[in-house]
């Protein structure tokens, strides 16, 4: 009987055996979610923490698969490898994944990385020129992490104010365009600017002008009456009537 339980036992411990060394492997990341400024380091460690050598480490960025270069090195030993932006860049924000492969499978990690730095121009508005019932729109937009505002003003007594929705009825302001829905009376004529911010300077900064080609007339049409029509077509033969509005 005792002979038995000591078979058993070997056999038990040799499965255990035979299961620990047929592990695939089991890998951690120093960084789960990663902040950097724009122009600094960034730097992920891979590390092996279980499973059977030998072990083939590899660097994917969005899922495509990373080299060595002047800009990124990667540099691997027998459980551990690592990964270094040397300068980091708003394109090289994303997810980095470290993959792991041995004889018997692979895992992956993942961890994403933020790249923080002053706004850059996606759209700048420039000088236009309109006439008093066309419409047009204005785009003023950045682009940054952290997520940039983007503030509207107007060039009034020499001096700069802000621009909201409720400033007029013919100019319509939101986050980041400035459009005209209405006629474009002259009192809206002028300099206007874009200023994008992130908190992180510099800021983004453009001038602009809006004019109005035209003026518009504020006279009514004459109208006449039927029961003056008569007389008025006599009047009209000899002293035309027009309209006195320019």
């Amino acid at each position: 009987m005792m002979i038995v339980v000591v078979l058993q036992t070997i056999c038990l411990l040799s499965m255990l055996s035979i299961s620990r060394s047929q592990d695939i492997p089991e890998i951690s990341l120093n960084h789960q979610k990663l902040t950097q400024k724009v122009g600094k380091p960034a730097h992920f460690l891979c590390s092996l923490e279980k499973g059977n050598l030998p072990v083939t480490f590899e660097w994917l960025k969005d899922g495509v698969l990373l080299k060595s270069s002047p800009k990124i090195a990667i540099g691997t030993s027998e459980r551990i490898s690592s990964l270094t932006l040397e300068s980091a860049a708003r394109s090289d924000a994303g997810n980095y994944t470290c993959r792991a492969l041995n004889s018997f499978g692979s895992r992956i990690s993942t961890a994403s990385l933020l790249v923080e730095g002053p706004p850059q121009w996606l759209s700048k508005p420039i000088d236009i020129r309109v006439g008093p019932k066309e419409k047009f729109s204005l785009k003023c937009s950045g682009v940054a992490h952290p997520s940039p505002t983007t503030s509207w003003k107007k060039l009034i007594d020499s001096e700069w104010q802000d621009l909201f929705a409720s400033t007029t009825n013919f100019i319509r302001i939101s986050s980041t365009e400035i459009s005209c829905s209405q006629l474009v009376k002259e009192r809206d004529e002028g300099k206007y600017g874009c200023e994008i911010s992130n908190g992180m300077n510099p800021n983004l900064w453009v001038e602009f002008k809006i004019e109005v080609s035209g003026k518009i007339n504020d006279c009514f049409p004459v109208r006449f009456s039927l029961s003056s029509s008569h007389a008025l077509l006599k009047k009209m033969y000899r002293h035309p009537i027009s309209n006195q509005c320019k």
